[in-house]
């Protein structure tokens, strides 16, 4: 796991920003008042990832639409789901890799569990280990981060020289 600490200021512009861009959708999505840890997961993100020299581009939270990923490194596209729950939750996965990050629920920290590819996802779904959840007129995927891999694997993706896991155990960032 990777454990990377918040910033309170994290914390206050996702939220701030996150009303905004709430404000002027066109779609109807749950309203929550967590609806900014999100956003807040990838700020977090895109902090560790400068902190630690890792070459990426962070694609700007307010998109035009849904086709766009979180993340970009080495060529690969990330969705970074963030949430307060033990498990995951996605619909059709269309980005190469899919990285679960909880955070706790004091907002202090950001913890970086497990991932899978979309192909991996798209199993999960037939095979059972992702069980639907309908919500309305919308289906939804949760899948526990035990039937995920564990994020050191996931330097695998990486060159030698740029990884996003360092194999230190319980790497933490403050």
């Amino acid at each position: 796991m990777i454990k990377i600490a918040i910033k309170q200021e994290e914390v206050e512009q996702a939220k701030k920003e996150t009303a905004k861009f709430d404000a002027q959708k066109t779609y109807n999505k749950f309203k929550c008042n967590t609806n900014y840890i999100g956003l807040l997961g990838e700020m977090v993100m895109d902090r560790y990832l400068k902190e630690t020299n890792i070459d990426h581009e962070w694609v700007t939270f307010n998109k035009k639409g849904w086709n766009e990923p979180d993340f970009i490194m080495n060529g690969k596209t990330f969705d970074l789901k963030t949430t307060y729950s033990d498990s995951m939750w996605y619909q059709t996965p269309k980005f190469d890799i899919y990285i679960y990050a909880q955070i706790t629920r004091d907002d202090e920290f950001l913890l970086i569990n497990s991932w899978m590819t979309k192909e991996q996802l798209e199993e999960a779904k037939c095979s059972g280990k992702a069980k639907a959840v309908t919500r309305g007129n919308r289906v939804d995927y949760v899948i526990s981060p035990s039937e995920m891999l564990p994020i050191i694997l996931l330097s695998g993706v990486f060159p030698p020289h740029q990884q996003l896991y360092n194999h230190t155990e319980n790497a933490e960032v403050q």
